[in-house]
């Protein structure tokens, strides 16, 4: 499976503990950066799904989720 088809497949099933594992595993991210907490991904997660096409059709939920926090769909800042 490609990068880009195993990473569409993660955010279509809405799994932030597999997007850090794809993340630990593809992108080699520090610890510091892999021991955050759930909510740390979950917003990525989100940020992540709003800014790729294959993903047109989970867009407005992840838009919808990250406003209600206080997030942009911005992967520039958390």
């Amino acid at each position: 499976m490609s990068y880009d088809s195993e990473l569409s497949d993660v955010l279509m099933r809405r799994d932030w503990e597999a997007l850090r594992e794809f993340c630990r595993t593809h992108n080699q991210i520090p610890d510091d950066i892999y021991g955050k907490d759930a909510h740390f991904w979950e917003v990525l997660m989100h940020k992540i799904t709003c800014n790729r096409l294959e993903t047109l059709g989970l867009q407005a939920d992840s838009r919808s989720w990250l406003q209600q926090r206080g997030y942009s769909t911005d992967l520039a800042g958390y």
